[in-house]
């Protein structure tokens, strides 16, 4: 039986990831490129990517290579066997629909923010940019909404474990760069039961999110992003924060039921 807690780790398999995430961060790269980035030689790189290539999951077009399609279903295959996507997705579709605005479904994981799932409702402004960020795993547990919502209710061990080493990356003029501020920010998150982004991720754009807590443990959560010429005021204080935390206790419901057969 395998020791889930060995240090032991397969050195090509982590190699071949690698490459897949330069691959995805830099929507396509040349062999030359692709070795730079992983401190591998060309031959070697080019051996890697040639196995990729061939079992589907690198494409490869006059000379640039890309992620492949066989990546698609596999996270399609992933996503459908979430539970909380499974809940949490009529739910997100409702409260874009019925703000006009951009409705989104988040979890964390190895201390990086994960777009389970997101809608536009008929107002929204920056699907363009979402859509070219949407699968890329985010260091922005500090400056989104919704990963501050999932931080905040995070067993505290757990917490502590990801703000060991995280790295405060500046998105804009407001993002916190502090642990202590982010830390104070949290406290206040927990006591209020939802979290701001106050243009920290995206200049021009607010967001509100609420964490979705099932059996004392945080699942994910849902958030609301919109222009801050639409969300201001008692808009950005209580309006919006009540109609999102309303939409995260409906997910939490829906969690209690059993799950159909194939579903986590």
């Amino acid at each position: 039986m395998t020791d889930d807690r060995s240090p032991r780790r397969i050195q090509s398999v982590e190699v071949a990831f690698e490459i897949l995430e330069v691959l995805r961060d830099a929507e396509g790269a040349t062999v030359t490129e692709v070795a730079e980035q992983i401190d591998r030689s060309p031959g070697t790189t080019h051996t890697y990517l040639a196995t990729l290539r061939d079992q589907g999951y690198v494409r490869s077009i006059d000379g640039t290579y890309g992620v492949g399609l066989f990546a698609l279903p596999l996270g399609e295959y992933v996503r459908s066997r979430s539970r909380l996507y499974q809940v949490g997705k009529s739910e997100v579709d409702k409260l874009a629909q019925e703000t006009g605005e951009a409705g989104h479904l988040v979890v964390e994981s190895h201390g990086r923010e994960i777009l389970l799932y997101e809608q536009f409702g008929p107002d929204a402004v920056g699907e363009d940019l979402y859509t070219r960020i949407k699968g890329f795993p985010r260091r922005n547990l500090h400056c989104s909404a919704a990963s501050k919502a999932i931080l905040a209710h995070l067993d505290p061990d757990r917490r502590d474990s990801i703000l060991a080493d995280y790295e405060f990356v500046e998105r804009t003029p407001n993002t916190i760069l502090e642990e202590d501020a982010l830390r104070e920010e949290l406290e206040e998150v927990r006591e209020n039961g939802f979290a701001r982004n106050d243009e920290e991720q995206i200049a021009g754009v607010r967001a509100i999110a609420a964490p979705i807590v099932h059996e004392e443990v945080v699942h994910g959560a849902i958030s609301l992003s919109a222009p801050t010429s639409r969300i201001r005021g008692e808009q950005f204080s209580e309006s919006v924060p009540e109609r999102v935390v309303h939409s995260a206790n409906v997910i939490e419901v829906n969690l209690q039921t059993p799950p159909a057969s194939g579903e986590l």
